[in-house]
């Protein structure tokens, strides 16, 4: 080494160590690179400030035996209390190697479409010894129940549920439901959770059944408002978002939106309606004041079309309220996501302490929604939220009900209903005119006096009514 190479590497050698505190550095540690090497292995790259009170062996750009931050590993986990779709586990043990059913996940673990309320799939073909695992993270420490909703033709069936290892339960048995797609709920009681990271695992002990989700709840949530599908109305939030451009499909959306939520049994849902939450497609924005006044209360939807920043402000307010009260989001995304994109940056700029990708669901139907949403906001949805796509609902036999039909016959049962009928009467007033005077999409079924609320089926996906087959179905759940 030249002289001049060797002051380089002093002066380099100082630099280094003079940004460690010498109160931190173990003193005479090292006098030669070999000695480092020799206790902490090849990793060491030298002895710096060797021969000296203050020397220190070196491994790579850091002190040996400091150990390097590493980023937290993002949480997964399901918050509790809530709902536990089955095929979501983090960890499986299952006797088959490839998926019987072949949906959602390409593992071992057999998993097919369900018709059953409050979820698209369900796992089945169980087998003794076979299990599923889910970390969880409870929120408020507290004696917990659980939901499990199974279905089995044959009967048989026997399983347990773990906590962390500890069996929580005698095994609880599924006897015949009756068919394989018709489902009975069993509460098993789980004793006390603290708050805090879990892993929760349902062990097969006898086979024969399916399962579609779990539901951890606190003994008093367990007696208090009972879920509607996978919405707890004692915390969340429906935000439902339509685009109304240029397809009036969304008018009669919103009719029949408001016809599911006047329903008794929605009494106390909390929700809130935004209008012109639409992406980068053209035609003519269809205004609905009236209509959305109707149906959903002036002070309960927003107008992103005439206000947008003012929408998201008044949206947004709603959401962190619920988020702050361990709600969660439910977004029936009848348009683009453009405007749901801008929410949740919000809501992860002010509330860094929520996992988004776990407490805001996005439902979304339609391929052609998709399309129109500005790619950037659809990428970052998809990557920050519970983005799901389900089955478009202008067609039946899919997964999800058909509410598209160029059938007159359920309108003079709508108009005259003394609940709804105002409601439609206004929807179909508007569609029509939009029809009639707007450029753009002429609705071919709207068109020829039918009916399209395609949009309703993220809704009645989320309260848990894919077993419905068509709008006759609908109205005869709902009127």
């Amino acid at each position: 080494m030249t002289m001049t190479g060797y002051l380089t590497r002093a002066a380099a050698i100082a630099t280094l160590c003079s940004s460690f505190s010498t109160s931190v550095l173990a003193e005479d540690q090292c006098n030669y690179t070999a000695q480092c090497k020799n206790d902490f292995g090849p990793e060491a790259t030298d002895c710096a400030n060797s021969q000296s009170l203050f020397s220190v062996c070196m491994c790579g750009n850091q002190p040996c035996g400091q150990d390097t931050p590493i980023d937290p590993t993002p949480d997964n986990s399901q918050p509790v209390p809530g709902i536990i779709q089955a095929q979501d586990y983090q960890r499986y043990s299952d006797t088959t190697a490839q998926n019987l059913g072949g949906q959602y996940r390409n593992d071992g673990v057999d998993i097919q479409i369900t018709s059953d309320n409050g979820g698209q799939y369900n796992v089945g073909w169980t087998a003794a010894n076979e299990w599923l695992e889910y970390d969880i993270n409870v929120q408020n420490a507290g004696s917990y129940i659980a939901k499990v909703r199974v279905a089995s033709q044959s009967g048989g069936g026997l399983y347990t549920l773990e906590i962390d290892a500890q069996q929580r339960s005698n095994g609880t048995t599924v006897a015949s439901t009756g068919g394989w797609q018709n489902w009975q709920t069993q509460e098993v009681a789980l004793g006390t959770l603290t708050a805090g990271a879990h892993t929760l695992r349902i062990q097969i002990q006898a086979g024969n059944f399916n399962i579609n989700w779990i539901e951890l709840a606190t003994e008093e949530d367990s007696t208090a408002t009972p879920m509607i599908g996978r919405f707890n109305p004692a915390k969340d939030l429906l935000l439902a978002n339509f685009d109304s451009r240029p397809d009036p499909d969304d008018i009669h959306t919103v009719a029949a939106v408001g016809t599911i939520l006047s329903d008794s049994r929605f009494s106390g849902v909390n929700y809130h309606a935004v209008a012109g939450a639409y992406g980068i497609q053209g035609g003519t924005f269809i205004e609905a004041d009236h209509l959305f006044n109707i149906t959903f209360g002036s002070d309960r939807w927003s107008d992103a079309h005439t206000n947008y920043s003012g929408a998201l402000n008044t949206t947004y307010d709603k959401v962190a309220t619920v988020l702050n009260s361990g709600g969660d989001i439910w977004i029936q995304e009848a348009g683009q996501s453009d405007f749901s994109a801008d929410l949740v940056r919000r809501v992860k700029q002010n509330m860094g302490g929520i996992n988004t990708n776990t407490r805001i669901h996005i439902i979304q139907h339609s391929e052609w929604n998709q399309d129109q949403t500005t790619p950037a906001d659809l990428t970052y949805v998809r990557n920050n939220t519970d983005y799901q796509k389900i089955s478009d609902g202008n067609s039946r036999g899919n997964g999800t009900p058909g509410f598209n039909s160029s059938d007159t016959s359920q309108w003079s049962r709508v108009l005259n209903h003394s609940r709804v009928g105002a409601i439609w009467t206004e929807a179909k007033r508007v569609a029509d005119y939009s029809i009639e005077h707007h450029p753009g999409w002429k609705n071919p079924q709207i068109q020829s006096g039918g009916m399209d609320f395609s949009d309703t089926v993220e809704g009645t996906w989320i309260f848990g009514f894919n077993h419905l087959n068509n709008h006759v179905d609908f109205f005869d759940e709902f009127l």
